[in-house]
């Protein structure tokens, strides 16, 4: 696949964005008049507020690009964790607020605090918050971060050296400010370059879409796709040898129904991943396709906890169906997981679950692919001023290995950040990752660090510094590595 796709596809969504919501802001789903200009509701709320209606203001996005406090569409929430790092691919630390995204898409249904206060601190500065640009219905949100620093292990594997780097990551975000139902988009890119040496430049493209359909006051459809592009880390089981891309796409549609002391959630999923350069006979045997059912229910209850159970169907399907041993790694599986929202007022709120998920291979030479399944979600906001985020994630991957039927990766991190004024904030955390690949002794395991400084210096304009850490640890000898970078730049916004 031509690594300049991504971008293109960046250019292309970008440019189109504009135009899209201008014809979106003459269609059916309605503008942003004011409350009292809508259809008459019921006289009591509804479990599915809109918007504008939860935040009692004009929703206008806050904080880090994609972020939007007064929705609940959430399109670059951060669900369970990456460890900061993503695993084994080669993009930057999410943003502090990726999290209180996630918490406040996934409210506890008919609850009574189920989401965040909007003033939770969300770890940006508040003196150059975006206004945005009103486009339409739609306000976006256009931002450029350019940094420079260096790096003391550049290629990120055993033999590696230091060197400078810089780094431009752009972002844009499209929010809908329609008093029914809500629309958005986010487009972020990074891309990071080494000078004056011959080592390979990091590109990452993430781009999201979700559209939310408030069919009545008790049910509600979403649907969401995204694609992401990254390269995979060096020094890997599965990439012992060079930097492989991996590309990502994902597509989401689903139903959730109010009724009485019930929710019940009904959705479909697909996810699709490739790989390039494959180091096993020149072909890609690790891309496939995910689909899968998911049938929720939550008690509504309107307690601080209200639990929930999951079931889950899934079939994964390999573009080869012969690999490199001539091993069809075809599967079926299932997915049980039972967990509880956390809604303890408006200053702590989330989600935590857990359960048991079993790949089955159609190959009898391999085995189930199946462990323990924990995600989590937690925002804590102890003062005005300062905000503590934890998370927790299980990832499922493929694996061209001859005697192994997958991996699984765990994955936590626990953030915590602080405002000492509107013009300047700093944020900490802490990142671990586990992966086990299943049928072989091999694990391999990544610790991260971070540490990062905002100042904004005018309205649209902030410095930023930050560093970060990474220690790889590998069953396999003569693959462990440790990085550190230390970046500053500045950020530009609108």
């Amino acid at each position: 696949m031509d690594r300049r796709l991504p971008f293109l596809l960046l250019l292309v969504l970008g440019s189109a964005l504009p135009a899209a919501a201008q014809q979106l802001g003459g269609s059916g789903l309605r503008g942003s008049a004011a409350p009292e200009d809508s259809l008459s509701g019921p006289a009591t709320p509804p479990l599915f507020p809109a918007a504008s209606e939860e935040a009692g203001t004009d929703p206008v996005t806050t904080g880090s690009v994609g972020t939007t406090p007064a929705g609940r569409l959430g399109v670059t929430a951060e669900r369970g964790s990456s460890g900061l790092v993503a695993g084994g691919r080669q993009d930057r630390v999410r943003p502090f607020a990726d999290r209180l995204s996630a918490v406040r898409r996934a409210p506890a249904l008919g609850g009574t605090g189920g989401t965040l206060a909007d003033d939770v601190f969300d770890g940006d500065t508040s003196y150059d918050a975006p206004t945005g640009l009103r486009v339409g219905t739609f306000t976006i949100i256009p931002q450029v971060t350019v940094t420079g620093g260096w790096s003391t292990n550049a290629e990120g594997s055993s033999s590696g050296r230091g060197n400078a780097l810089y780094a431009i990551s752009p972002d844009i975000a499209a929010t809908s400010n329609w008093s029914r139902h809500e629309l958005s988009l986010s487009l972020r890119g990074s891309y990071s370059g080494f000078p004056g040496s011959r080592i390979e430049s990091e590109p990452s493209i993430t781009g999201t879409t979700a559209l939310r359909l408030d069919l009545t006051d008790t049910t509600e459809i979403n649907t969401s796709a995204g694609l992401t592009y990254a390269r995979e880390t060096q020094s890997t089981a599965e990439n012992p040898s060079g930097q492989g891309d991996v590309y990502t796409m994902t597509g989401s549609a689903g139903v959730t129904h109010a009724a009485g002391l019930i929710g019940l959630t009904l959705r479909g999923d697909v996810e699709r991943t490739a790989y390039t350069r494959e180091p096993v006979g020149g072909s890609n045997n690790r891309d496939n396709t995910v689909l899968s059912a998911t049938v929720r229910a939550d008690a509504l209850t309107g307690a601080t906890l209200q639990p929930f159970v999951e079931v889950t169907a899934l079939r994964r399907a390999f573009d080869y169906t012969c690999d490199a041993a001539c091993v069809k790694r075809d599967a079926t599986g299932y997915e049980l997981k039972a967990g509880t929202t956390v809604a303890a007022g408006p200053k702590l709120a989330g989600e935590i679950g857990a359960g048991w998920r079993v790949e089955r291979m159609d190959a009898k030479a391999l085995g189930d692919l199946s462990g323990l399944v924990v995600d989590a979600s937690l925002v804590w906001s102890p003062s005005r001023l300062t905000t503590v985020t934890a998370g927790v994630g299980t990832t499922f991957a493929p694996s061209f290995l001859p005697t192994a039927s997958g991996s699984i990766l765990y994955s936590g991190d626990l953030r915590l950040a602080h405002s000492f004024s509107d013009r300047f904030v700093a944020e900490t955390g802490v990142g671990y990752q586990i992966r086990k690949y299943e049928g072989t002794s091999i694990e391999e395991r990544t610790a991260s660090a971070l540490a990062g400084v905002t100042y904004a210096v005018t309205r649209n304009v902030a410095l930023t510094g930050n560093y970060t850490f990474r220690a790889f640890d590998s069953s396999q000898a003569g693959a462990d590595y440790n990085e550190s970078r230390l970046q500053a730049g500045v950020r530009i916004r609108r």
